[in-house]
This record gives C-alpha cells, structure tokens and sequence, in this order.
C-alpha cells in the first residue's frame, strides 16, 4: 500500500513562514519609524544650533567693530571679542619702564581717538540723538556701561624707590586715557550718567603666560575692557518672554 503525506505539515509550515515574514516587516517598519524620529530629531538639533551660531552677541560684535578701527588708524592691536578686551601693547607705546608716550603712539593714538568718535556715539547712552546713520546694525541695542583702560606689567620689580609696578601700570593706562578721551569723549555717559571712561592698573597681576610661563612681552600692555549695559527689554528679551508666555499658555 502506497501512503502519500499529507498537505497538513506544508500547510502548517506556510503558515508559520508567513507569520514569520510578516513579524520581519514589522520590525523593519519599526526600526524605520524610529530612524524618521531620530532624523527628525537631529534635523531640528542642527537646525537650533545653526540659529544660535547666527545670533550675534552684541559685545564681541562692538568689540570686534572698535577694534578693527584701531587697527584702521595704525595702532597694534590683540582683539579678544569674546571678554571684551582690546589690548594695546605697552612695548609700542613706551619706552622700557617708563610711562611717557613716543611721539609715534601719540600721533597714532590720536587717529584712534578720532575713530573712537565716530563709532562710540552708535553704543553710548548720552549720545543717542547725536547717532550718525552709518552706525553698524545694532538689533539688541546694546550700550556700553563703562570702558575701563587697564595698565598690566612684567613681573619684574621696579627699582625706582617707592616706585612700584602699581603705579607704572596706572601711569600707562592714565597717558592712554588722555590721549583718547581728549575732547568729546570725556563727556560721554551710561544711562545712569555716570563717565564712561575710566582707569585702573593691575600691574603684574593678570601676566600673560604661554604654557605656564610668563610672556614678559604681552604681559606689558594696555587694555581698554568694554562693558555693556545689561537689556532686560531687548528684542531677544521681549522675543524669549513671549515665546514663555505662548508656552505656558498651551501647557494650560
């Protein structure tokens, strides 16, 4: 007797090949939508820190703006716009410990000053109505608070009696100050009508060192540190307080 098989099992295995088949497409359909999200995700990532690259910050931007006018006039500069901080360095400036300017500092220093006053008016409060229509593009209007002219030595030790670097440092940053301020811009105020200008020393406490040793150099320097005055009512502020309230609303 012949016994043929039965169509039972290949029915049965049909089935589970099916089955199989079908729990495959779904994963992959899964694993698809979990690749979107993740894509969708990133694109809005990118997307953010692009807009945060594009959102200029207003100091470094007056920084970098007062700085290239230095540099336009003839003086040597170090920008630093991310503190603040344009550096003019002593060495150019002055003779080896001393105070009193070289005649080519002065007549280059008073080209800047001249810079100065066509460019400070666009970030100074008592100077709004007096603001030329070349000024730079200034959507957060940022002022400036205060502009110090710092004076910074080596770490050696004067030998001049009670002399110190203390004082070298002042004297520096105070034959600056009158060679830029000469003028108008002594009578430049913040909002609180408070002088702009100011000056200060730090004599050998702020060296400049490369690898953990002093830059004797550009440790002697003089620095003029912009400080802006703080906006709670900027553009940005008023755009991130209402984006805020939208957010609360909604969640509401």
């Amino acid at each position: 007797m012949i016994i043929l098989p039965s169509g039972r099992n290949n029915q049965h295995e049909t089935v589970e090949e099916a089955g199989y088949f079908a729990s495959a497409s779904d994963l992959m359909i899964g694993l698809l939508f979990v690749f979107i999200i993740m894509v969708v995700m990133l694109s809005q990532k990118v997307d953010a820190i692009q807009k945060g690259e594009n959102q200029k910050d207003p100091l470094a931007s007056a920084v970098l703006i007062i700085g290239q006018k230095f540099k336009d006039a003839g003086l040597q500069v170090v920008i630093d716009p991310a503190s603040g901080v344009i550096g003019l360095p002593a060495d150019t400036l002055f003779g080896f410990n001393s105070a009193v300017l070289n005649e080519n500092s002065i007549a280059t220093l008073g080209k800047a000053k001249n810079s100065l006053t066509e460019i400070l008016p666009c970030y100074i409060y008592s100077e709004r109505s007096n603001r030329p229509s070349s000024c730079p593009i200034n959507d957060e209007d940022a002022e400036i608070e205060t502009i110090f002219i710092e004076g910074h030595t080596d770490s050696a030790a004067l030998k001049q009696g009670n002399y110190t670097n203390w004082h070298l440092g002042l004297d520096r940053a105070r034959a600056v100050y009158d060679v830029l301020t000469e003028g108008k811009p002594q009578t430049y105020q913040n909002e609180r009508k408070l002088d702009v200008f100011g000056i200060s020393s730090y004599a050998d406490k702020r060296l400049k060192k490369n690898f953990g040793i002093e830059d004797a150099k550009a440790s002697r320097r003089v620095e003029l540190r912009f400080v802006l005055a703080y906006k709670p009512d900027s553009k940005r502020g008023k755009a991130a307080k209402a984006a805020a309230n939208i957010a609360n609303t909604v969640q509401q």
